[in-house]
């Protein structure tokens, strides 16, 4: 069975994943209970807005693609093309990445309590982080797909995957659903578990590998 996460790409993502944890600890703890943005999210969105008005209407409307229903219509999608090019564990993280992302990025709101005007819980972005995980399954497919050198597919897996979340990030500030900083917890918590899904995907894979040849 081919496999979700190349052996090249394993250390680096082990390091990615204590990153983004470490990262989102942070940043959680720095903005649980509150309702003000803080000083990175001030230079943040000063960054952002000076893109202009144009700019903005377009990060405006790409919001929509890290919906909800769009990363579950996504994923499935993604899933598919996976199985069709016979590559089933990325089929499975296909599923469970976007899900368990969607699922950690709803249910921590409430536990993390930083809140917007109007907007209800903000940390981390749901939106920010569907995005990334789609993303990141997105650039493993093709990783898998072009097998180019270990430098390539970092550079590949990291140039979808920042892209993707930072578009997605940008949008949920222009609209006013998010401060900044939400959406680097959300960009965070879709890496911290997709990789580590991928890398637990590996390890049961070798494991049952092991059990065949005793």
């Amino acid at each position: 069975m081919r496999v979700a996460l190349p052996d090249v790409l394993r250390r680096p993502a082990l390091i990615v994943v204590g990153l983004a944890v470490v990262v989102f600890t942070v940043l959680a703890a720095r903005y649980a209970g509150q309702s003000d943005a803080g000083r990175v999210d001030w230079r943040a969105e000063n960054l952002v807005d000076s893109l202009g008005g144009a700019h903005n209407w377009v990060l405006g409307r790409l919001a929509t693609f890290g919906s909800p229903p769009f990363v579950v219509v996504a994923a499935v999608v993604l899933a598919v093309v996976c199985l069709v090019l016979g590559r089933r564990r990325l089929a499975v993280l296909a599923i469970v990445g976007p899900g368990l992302t969607g699922l950690a990025t709803t249910f921590l709101k409430p536990a993390i309590g930083r809140t917007m005007d109007n907007a209800g819980f903000a940390f981390p972005s749901g939106h920010t982080g569907g995005a990334t995980s789609i993303a990141l399954v997105l650039a493993l497919l093709l990783v898998g797909v072009l097998r180019p050198g270990r430098r390539l597919s970092m550079a590949l897996v990291a140039v979808v995957t920042s892209v993707a979340g930072a578009t997605i990030g940008a949008a949920m500030v222009v609209i006013g659903a998010h401060y900044p900083t939400d959406t680097i917890g959300g960009f965070c918590a879709a890496v911290a578990i997709v990789l580590g899904c991928a890398l637990l995907l590996e390890r049961l894979a070798d494991i049952r590998a092991a059990r065949r040849r005793t």
